[in-house]
């Protein structure tokens, strides 16, 4: 069976490595070239913190988040270049006038996820475990089971994995029409149009069907954008080994510690189709918040700021919608590192589906 699979962001790289190895014949199309720049896996901060998230998603997801977590180590194994992942856990903290969000976050956790192991912290013990926390912090909650993955390490790993097992990989190729029929699936690639056994659409926002003026290519409805931002910072005063959440009245803030004395720091989730530069305000309460954390922070290089658009549906749930010869995979929203193996087994599945009934268009 012939497969396109159109995007080449976490989602696309993923399917189509894990199709070639499957032995379909698969090629891979993206607008941008293979840095992934404008995909928003180029823009997360790769935490992999089911607990921490908790608050603001549904069940189903963190339970992903956890299954994705005993997944990551395997599928890592398959690729030959090393990706930094993690899962030494993760503290959540909170400065004194916070403490009712801290509060609040630890009753939830207490009411909802009491099968899971958490440990309360006092300013002795959170030293232990974070020395640069406990001159800022009285207490932390440590959620041991979470992690972290490097997000742009893994794209470009999977990147060379594609070149390495020769995948078809067209950059900047811009998909204008995907024309979906019982028999075959065509596309519009650059004016040209080829035909496919299978298409899988994996672009997210790229999907939406009010994305701009000029229609995409079979869109999506129910689909919005979720605009993120966030740092990259250089900061060799700062020593935390462990992602930490701050939390915060208006936002949960992360700091994300990588490899050589790299931090992410994030936050900002602004229901917004807006690609536009960070805003001062967005930047001052992202490096205050931070410096609040360690004060480290405030001889740090600023390497880069960013902004990108998330895709999600009004449920906020990720989605594998099929029809006929067409799948598309969709809504990870924030998300997209921590349910993405989860999410990429269901599709594996069915693909495998839809192979054995030989495509008969059946639709779910």
């Amino acid at each position: 069976m012939e497969i396109a699979v159109v995007g080449a962001g976490l989602m696309g790289r993923l399917t189509a490595l894990s199709l070639t190895r499957q032995g379909y014949q698969v090629c891979l199309f993206d607008k941008d070239n293979k840095q992934a720049k404008q995909s928003a896996a180029y823009a997360a901060g790769g935490l992999l913190t089911p607990l921490g998230e908790s608050m603001s998603c549904e069940p189903n997801i963190v339970e992903m988040g956890f299954t994705s977590l005993t997944m990551w180590p395997e599928l890592l194994a398959t690729l030959d270049e090393k990706v930094y992942f993690q899962q030494q856990g993760a503290i959540m903290v909170s400065h004194e006038h916070d403490s009712g969000d801290y509060q609040r976050f630890v009753q939830h956790i207490a009411r909802n996820y009491d099968q899971h192991i958490v440990k309360s912290l006092n300013r002795l013990q959170l030293a232990e475990l974070e020395p640069e926390l406990a001159p800022y912090f009285n207490q932390g909650l440590f959620l041991p089971s979470e992690g972290q993955i490097d997000n742009r390490m893994l794209l470009i790993a999977l990147q060379k994995q594609l070149e390495l097992e020769q995948v078809n990989w067209l950059t900047e190729a811009q998909v204008s029409q995907i024309n979906n029929q019982t028999s075959h699936c065509q596309l519009t690639v650059n004016e040209q149009i080829q035909y496919f056994d299978l298409v899988i659409d994996c672009r997210g926002v790229g999907a939406r069907a009010s994305f701009d003026v000029k229609q995409p290519a079979f869109p999506i409805e129910d689909l919005r954008a979720v605009r993120g931002e966030l740092f990259h910072l250089f900061a060799p005063e700062v020593h935390l080994t462990r992602p930490i959440r701050l939390m915060h009245p208006r936002y949960q803030l992360y700091i994300a510690p990588k490899p050589d004395q790299v931090y992410l720091v994030g936050a900002t989730e602004i229901e917004s189709d807006d690609l536009s530069p960070m805003t001062v305000r967005s930047a001052l309460e992202l490096l205050s918040a931070a410096y609040s954390v360690n004060s480290g922070f405030a001889e740090a290089n600023i390497l880069q700021h960013i902004s990108q658009l998330r895709p999600a549906f009004s449920d906020n749930q990720p989605k594998v919608l099929v029809d006929q010869r067409l799948i598309q995979v969709n809504g990870l929203y924030r998300h997209g590192f921590l349910i993405a193996p989860v999410i990429l087994k269901q599709l594996l599945l069915t693909v495998s589906q839809l192979n054995k009934s030989t495509i008969t268009g059946t639709s779910k």
